[in-house]
């Protein structure tokens, strides 16, 4: 038989490597590490190369054109094309009749004249402030009544115990002799001190009915003054015209003077101008609508007012010196105005101002500002944001300048 050898079960061996190619092989992966390392270092410590002349010309990055300087200060970059459109201007006095403040109001009461020989009487607007100055007139009328009272009690008074202090006196005297009784004469002590207790009482109930009438008449006339009605001016029917209530903003009573001048058109009486004076401030400012009501006196020399006709009133006509910078550098932000005023090169100081109206392109100023001082004008809203940060920044030093300058309308 022919023997069969079976077949190896795996492949051939590779041949082994002798001890000097695993030398060599050694000394080459050594070498590979070797050269990496240098790579990686020479990149690490060699990689940042300076900068080439072509990098020293590229441009830096763009500086803030706007900052906030200081509490509120800013300030701009003067060789920007902002600093160049910005337009200053400075606050200048000028001489000013027109209306420090427009409102619009209603006459509330006329003085009419009386027919048949009567005295001259009130009209009024609205038949509640009839009615509430009829129960004025009533409670003025009842204090004379309950003063008058009090003292015909007062007198009443005094007078009886006078009598009965003389009549004890004359009891002490007959009883002393013995030609009266000594129990005659406790009657008469006793009548004596009923009479001071009885005094006490009338004299308490009278002055508690006048200081009742004098409580309805101060509410009356509390209730006149809010509806814009000064109770003095209705107490005599020689009144120098008649009567206008003009409603005044919250924010701009501290505009409002007694004894200001003021001219008023008629919307039923075009092309015609009366002249009046502020004759009453209310002392309440309404919750509702947050207004103040003003009373105006206004001539009327012709008798062609009537009440419930509308007017358009310019407040404070008198000639006056007013403060005048372009409208355009005011900034409004919140319920506060403000001014960028110049206080160095490139720098503006921000400034709590008071405005009154405006006059064209001018409005006037007024308090915050000075005759002279440089203003921005006609590009001041491009630094609003600015102005709104500075702000922000510091809330106190707003509050403390703004008070400081009398920004806040009284």
């Amino acid at each position: 038989m022919t023997n069969i050898q079976s077949a190896p079960e795996h492949g051939p061996r590779p041949p082994r490597l002798s001890n000097r190619e695993r030398v060599s092989l050694a000394i080459q992966i050594a070498l590979s590490l070797v050269v990496a390392g240098a790579v990686m270092a020479w990149l690490i410590w060699f990689g940042h190369k300076a900068p080439s002349a072509d990098e020293d010309q590229r441009p830096t990055p763009p500086q803030e054109v706007v900052t906030v300087s200081g509490p509120l200060s800013i300030r701009v970059r003067q060789d920007t094309p902002l600093a160049a459109n910005l337009q200053v201007a400075s606050v200048r006095s000028t001489p000013l009749t027109a209306p420090v403040l427009p409102v619009t109001g209603t006459v509330q009461a006329s003085l009419r004249p009386g027919k048949d020989g009567t005295k001259d009487a009130w009209q009024f607007a609205t038949s509640e402030l009839l009615s509430t100055f009829h129960d004025w007139q009533k409670a003025v009328v009842d204090i004379t009544f309950q003063e008058t009272q009090l003292k015909a009690v007062r007198d009443l008074n005094e007078s009886r115990i006078d009598a009965q202090r003389k009549v004890v006196a004359r009891m002490e005297k007959l009883v002393a002799a013995g030609t009266d009784s000594r129990k005659d004469l406790a009657v008469e002590r006793t009548n004596f001190l009923l009479y001071q207790i009885q005094g006490r009482k009338d004299i308490h109930e009278a002055e508690n009915a006048l200081k009742l009438a004098r409580r309805t008449e101060a509410t009356l006339a509390r209730q006149l003054q809010q509806a814009g009605l000064e109770p003095t001016m209705l107490r005599s029917a020689a009144a120098e015209g008649d009567i206008v209530v003009a409603e005044v903003p919250e924010r701009a009573m501290g505009r409002v003077k007694l004894g200001m001048t003021c001219k008023v058109r008629f919307y039923a009486l075009p092309g015609r101008v009366f002249t009046g004076k502020v004759s009453g401030i209310s002392p309440v400012i309404s919750k509702d609508k947050r207004v103040l009501n003003v009373q105006f006196i206004v001539k009327d020399p012709e008798n062609v007012m009537r009440p419930g006709m509308l007017a358009e009133i310019g407040l404070g006509t008198d000639k006056r010196q007013a403060l005048l910078m372009p409208a355009d550098g005011l900034l409004h932000v919140e319920d506060r105005d403000y001014a960028l005023v110049a206080a160095g090169a490139g720098t503006w100081r921000i400034t709590a101002v008071q405005t009154g109206e405006q006059q064209g392109d001018q409005v006037e100023v007024l308090r915050g500002v000075k005759p002279g001082d440089r203003v921005l004008g006609k590009g001041a809203i491009l630094l609003k944001p600015t102005v709104v940060e500075a702000l922000q920044r510091a809330p106190a030093a707003v509050a403390q300048a703004f008070d400081a300058r009398g920004g806040r309308d009284q």
